[in-house]
């Protein structure tokens, strides 16, 4: 019984067909063909330059990290593609407003507690890249959400840990690296397949209110850094100084000292071999010190020759002496 109807409705339908104008079955045709056909190509996806393919068949991830360029995938409603750019650097902007236009227009910032309880305004911008498509994906709703919260309890919980004087001054790219810390860490915790690539203080310092006074104890820090610096200059210029001064002298007296002894050891020396000679032979010993003391004396003498003109008697002497002044 079931077979005669299905031949009936088979019969029914053809005959039908059948019935239709040549040309009106061809059209009919061509459209059905068409039809199929764009349908069958709608599979073919393109993968841009930045971004990873994620296929998903029926909800179930059946394919993710597919490389750039073209490909297939079973058309809708069986699998649907979805490409996120994984190499763009994303940001997010704490304390910036955003126009709808999309650009920017500046606020006054986030207002914070430091670890040492005082107020300042931070500006920040936030960077981050997609690292896991599929988790990125299917791991919550709305990834940004979970993303801006991660970066401002990341940021409140830095800034709250250290000093105002720090964060304006010394500490503030070591502040930086531990936001950027913070804040992977929370995302790792949140498992949404999302790197943070960097954290950057756009704005950061104290409300209006208070600038004036930030102002006078930045003052007073660079005066007494320089105070520091002088000193720390003189010093370092008058130490190495003194020090080489010191050990010049050490050396001098070192050096004399060494002369001396050399030299009294030398005469010692030469007065042991002298008696040694003299204990030999004592008069011509004592001949050759007298003749050589008397080389050492004699070019050093003045004579005289007076002439008394072949007459005998004394010559008075004292006419030769040098004539003093008279007190």
């Amino acid at each position: 019984m079931d077979e005669m109807r299905e031949t009936a409705w088979r019969d029914l339908l053809f005959s039908g067909f059948h019935a239709i104008p040549f040309r009106s079955r061809r059209f009919i045709s061509l459209v059905v063909l068409i039809a199929v056909a764009a349908y069958v190509l709608s599979g073919i996806y393109a993968v841009g330059p930045q971004q990873l393919g994620v296929v998903v068949r029926f909800g179930k991830v059946v394919a993710d990290g597919v490389a750039p360029g073209i490909h297939y995938h079973f058309p809708f409603p069986i699998e649907k593609v979805y490409k996120p750019k994984t190499a763009e650097i994303k940001k997010i902007f704490l304390g910036v407003r955003r126009k709808r236009t999309g650009g920017l227009s500046q606020s006054k910032g986030l207002q914070m507690l430091t670890g040492d309880t005082n107020v300042i305004l931070v500006q920040a911008v936030i960077q981050y890249a997609i690292s896991d498509p599929v988790k990125y994906l299917f791991t919550t709703e709305d990834p940004n959400i979970v993303i801006q919260a991660a970066a401002e309890e990341a940021l409140t919980r830095i800034v709250g840990s250290m000093g105002v004087d720090s964060l304006l001054t010394t500490e503030k790219l070591r502040a930086q690296a531990l936001v950027k810390q913070r804040m992977q860490e929370v995302l790792d915790s949140y498992n949404v397949g999302v790197k943070a690539i960097g954290a950057y203080f756009q704005e950061i310092g104290p409300p209006v209110e208070v600038a004036y006074a930030f102002r006078d104890v930045a003052s007073a820090r660079e005066d007494r850094n320089r105070l520091v610096n002088e000193a720390e200059g003189y010093r370092n210029q008058v130490i190495p100084m003194t020090r080489g001064e010191a050990e010049r002298a050490l050396l001098d007296a070192q050096a004399y000292s060494k002369e001396r002894v050399e030299r009294a050891t030398g005469e010692a020396e030469r007065f042991l071999a002298l008696l040694e000679e003299y204990k030999k032979s004592e008069d011509l010993t004592a001949s050759r010190l007298y003749l050589e003391r008397m080389e050492k004396i004699l070019p050093k003498l003045k004579i005289y020759v007076v002439d008394r003109g072949g007459k005998g008697g004394i010559s008075n002497l004292r006419l030769l002496l040098p004539k003093t002044s008279k007190k």
